[in-house]
């Protein structure tokens, strides 16, 4: 009889501390939706599968949720990869007040900007194998849906704002079709049509369901909970162990219309700003020229300069530069020729050599103007300096 009564304790006390564990989780949890999440292997020896209660949330909100595998990655940011998020958080503060402002006024939550860190690290010039361009790594389908201009002159993708307002519609987009973040950073990555197919065919309906069957690719759900562990450190950096001073969260630019056919050699010179320096604010610019044809093109410019340009433009207006013809621009491409970075190579140093500037040789390539070039590298360069 003693046994079956220490059998009987046993069973009771197990039943209690997961009662109470189950307690404490409803009572943490911080991830609002009316869906459940998996909690991984390593939890399972007292908890095969845990259903929380989650609370509707508005899309306005980007709840995070209270889940082992964001902290995971949230433990991953801080320790080995704790200065590459440092470096990408001080790049986002150049372009976060703006996209803030434009995912705000779609209805999106502000912090949602910050799936750009896990995208780009917020490089403007970041380019993907699969030729996703800019920031919010837009492929070319994308661009061409939510009407961003791609030609021999501009890419749009690479537009910190235009290209904002397109991932902000297409996320809202997203959101609409899923009615969840989670889904919906998991269709930016892989696509609206594979996440949809992925819960037509396995009949789950949550990403958690879906992670947990391995039912979507395993570069997409990192990538989701990578967004919800950057989010989490960015809305308390201080606990975490980062740097993050909200002040600097403030535009540095200023936004001109200028005419078509505008060389940013000469915008610097008047302005008293290096080319390169233009070339950086403008990063959508394929060549170091507004493109021919704009009546008002929108030109970025350090803060403070605007009325300096409106009044050189008054008393020297420009005449724009013709956009080439068929046979000349055929001429210009087929004179590209490729050069393979050596030992000791720069950016400037190749551009002096083959007579082109740094920052027109820097957007031919897709990289920025000083950027450490890796040796080996292939580089396209315009044959006797065409690249202006």
């Amino acid at each position: 009889m003693p046994c079956d009564k220490n059998k009987r304790l046993k069973k009771r006390l197990q039943l209690l501390i997961e009662l109470g564990t189950l307690a404490l989780l409803v009572e943490c949890g911080t991830f609002y939706s009316l869906q459940e999440f998996f909690v991984y292997p390593a939890w399972s020896c007292c908890h095969s599968k845990i259903k929380v209660i989650e609370k509707p949330a508005p899309k306005s909100d980007l709840p995070i949720p209270d889940h082992p595998a964001v902290d995971s990655r949230v433990r991953s940011f801080c320790g080995t990869y704790h200065s590459g998020f440092q470096t990408q958080l001080d790049c986002a503060r150049f372009y976060a007040a703006y996209a803030q402002q434009i995912f705000m006024r779609k209805g999106l939550p502000k912090d949602l900007i910050y799936l750009a860190l896990i995208e780009s690290g917020f490089s403007p010039t970041a380019r993907s194998q699969a030729n996703a361009v800019g920031i919010w790594q837009i492929v070319p389908q994308t661009g061409n849906r939510f009407g961003l201009e791609q030609n021999k002159w501009v890419d749009e993708r690479r537009h910190p704002m235009k290209a904002a307002k397109a991932a902000a519609n297409y996320l809202s987009l997203l959101y609409n079709q899923f009615e969840s973040w989670s889904l919906a950073l998991a269709a930016y990555n892989a696509g609206e049509t594979a996440v949809q197919g992925a819960l037509d065919k396995s009949g789950l309906n949550t990403f958690w369901d879906l992670m947990q069957n391995g039912c979507l690719p395993a570069e997409t759900c990192d990538y989701v909970l990578k967004v919800f562990a950057a989010v989490k450190i960015i809305r308390n950096p201080d606990l975490y162990g980062f740097r993050m001073d909200r002040e600097q969260l403030i535009p540095l630019q200023e936004t001109v219309r200028v005419p078509g056919g505008l060389k940013l050699s000469w915008v610097g010179k008047q302005i008293g700003v290096s080319e390169e320096i233009l070339q950086g604010s403008n990063p959508e610019l394929y060549r170091s020229v507004t493109p021919p044809g704009s009546l008002k093109y929108e030109l970025h410019l350090p803060l403070g300069k605007g009325n300096g340009l409106l009044r050189a433009l008054a008393a020297h207006p420009q005449t724009e530069e013709k956009p080439e013809g068929k046979a000349a621009a055929v001429q210009r491409i087929s004179a590209l020729i490729s050069y393979k970075v050596k030992s000791g190579d720069t950016l400037s140093g190749i551009a002096g050599k083959h007579k082109c500037s740094v920052s027109a040789l820097a957007a031919l390539n897709g990289i920025k103007p000083c950027e450490p070039l890796k040796v080996g590298l292939g580089l396209k360069i315009p044959a006797g300096g065409a690249c202006g």
